[in-house]
């Protein structure tokens, strides 16, 4: 069921980003010569005015071949040609998947919001301030000792602590202060599931831990990142802010990794953080038990990633062809047509080989 629901997932993405393409293109006059639902050899087809509309065998997301898009198609000055087509018109093309993706980000984000009460949490990784909302902290319960207090009185993986006998939990010291100082009497935990922010009470007795020299509930702890868009404009921009923070906060994670490697001189935090179809097929898994609100989340920070990566200015994607387009529009040249193939062509097998080699220590991750 997980590998149905990735591959649908996965599909859905890829289709809304062509079908973002096939709409700018039609509003340019541009010619679309198929689109394809699924990738080749084809397994139907039907042409409906100039455009071919296909199911093919392979059920992986979807493709637009449009009139023109290669720089050396011989059809490339007809009028409906992308070739011929202005700056502006060309630019709006290239865009508009990943302006599809991002749309599409912050409606399933504003809906998991909402259906969260405006509240959201996120993994505290790094010290970080969030733009536009107001931001706290929780203490999660990272890991639960068999055997244990918390094991006993029903704590798991993936609680957060948020009161004890009332009083407040905002840090890993306030929760630790009053589980020692409790003498073993039995605590009144206030515990949230941090997926659908749903409260509960448990009672728990701490016992003595001489390894610690204090009374423990048996817990490993860390943090989360609670998010609370209180206000109006917080809430009626929340699919917009929590985009805009997703992407900010990722970005500065992964530059932090990558510093760290230069550093250290090892990609091993590079390499524990990215994933690839095997990677994300796992994450889906985790998502589909989670519930349909992890679902939701999970493709909409696929959509976000989706964009973004896009957008980058490397050759094959939508961003290497902007950047010609740019380039073309400074120097009021066009760039060399059997040159730009080659660019893309050589960053499409680059992609390619890069792909196959996560997808490689995806595997190894699964073995471990």
């Amino acid at each position: 069921m997980a590998i149905i629901i990735f591959i649908i997932i996965l599909s859905v993405l890829v289709l809304i980003h062509e079908f973002g393409h096939f709409i700018a293109a039609k509003r340019a006059g541009i010619g679309v010569e198929e689109f394809g639902f699924g990738l080749p050899p084809r397994a139907w087809g039907k042409k409906i005015g100039e455009t071919i509309y296909s199911i093919n065998w392979l059920p992986f997301g979807g493709f637009v071949k449009l009139i023109g898009e290669d720089p050396t198609d011989r059809h490339k000055h007809d009028k409906n040609s992308f070739y011929v087509k202005s700056i502006w018109q060309r630019a709006q093309v290239v865009v508009a998947g990943v302006a599809m993706n991002f749309i599409l980000a912050v409606a399933i984000f504003y809906l998991v919001v909402f259906a969260l009460g405006f509240k959201i949490n996120l993994p505290f990784l790094i010290d970080h301030k969030f733009k536009f909302v107001n931001q706290s902290k929780q203490v999660l319960v990272a890991d639960v000792a068999s055997d244990s207090p918390a094991k006993a009185a029903g704590i798991n993986p993936g609680d957060s602590i948020v009161a004890v006998n009332g009083g407040k939990v905002v840090s890993i010291g306030d929760l630790q202060k009053s589980v020692r100082s409790s003498d073993g009497k039995t605590l009144i935990l206030t515990i949230e599931n941090p997926i659908n922010n749903k409260t509960r009470t448990v009672s728990a007795t701490p016992t003595f831990n001489r390894d610690l020299d204090a009374y423990a509930l048996g817990v490993g702890l860390g943090e989360l990142v609670v998010l609370n868009y209180q206000t109006l404009p917080q809430r009626f921009f929340a699919g917009f802010i929590h985009s805009y923070n997703t992407i900010d906060y990722s970005v500065k994670i992964f530059g932090q990794l990558i510093g760290f490697a230069i550093r250290e001189r090892d990609i091993t935090p590079v390499s524990e953080g990215v994933s690839g179809p095997i990677g994300i097929a796992t994450l889906t898994s985790q998502a589909v038990q989670l519930g349909s609100l992890s679902v939701l989340q999970l493709v909409g920070l696929l959509s976000l990633n989706l964009a973004v990566l896009n957008i980058l200015p490397i050759p094959a994607l939508d961003g290497g062809r902007f950047f010609f387009i740019i380039v073309e529009a400074v120097t009021r040249r066009r760039v060399h047509a059997t040159f730009e193939k080659w660019v893309h062509s050589i960053g499409f097998a680059l992609l390619i080989a890069l792909i196959l080699l996560i997808t490689y220590n995806d595997v190894l991750k699964l073995l471990k």
